[in-house]
């Protein structure tokens, strides 16, 4: 992390509580925080929020995005449930018997564990 000339990081903004410890900055930009922090285990500056930086936080994590690597293993999972309607004949799953939904299930499995592996082979990690 970048140091400023008096050898204190940069980032985060510490302290964010006041000496009574009501929240006074927030740890991330440093606007006015309100109750609402996250600090590691050894940080004893329970590194409040202000609203913004808790809405911007709480978007990130909805995860509604479906990833590169999630895209391609539900397109394989579709392909292969695809194969194993074609190879049995049956499109109505109502004229499915228990053994051969469970078969379907696991062509879709299968598949979509394919295509995680397809796709990780071009990850840069």
């Amino acid at each position: 992390m970048t140091r400023l000339p008096t050898g204190k990081p940069v980032l985060p903004i510490t302290p964010t509580v006041d000496e009574n410890y009501n929240p006074t900055t927030c740890k991330a930009c440093g606007r006015i925080a309100i109750g609402i922090g996250r600090s590691g285990p050894r940080d004893k500056d329970p590194g409040y929020l202000c609203k913004g930086c808790i809405v911007a936080v709480s978007d990130l994590s909805k995860m509604d995005r479906l990833s590169v690597y999630e895209l391609k293993a539900l397109d394989s999972g579709v392909e292969a449930v695809g194969e194993y309607i074609g190879e049995h004949g049956v499109t109505n799953l109502l004229d499915f018997d228990d053994l051969m939904q469970r078969m379907l299930v696991k062509a879709a499995w299968e598949g979509c564990i394919r295509g995680v592996r397809e796709a990780l082979k071009d990850a840069p990690f």
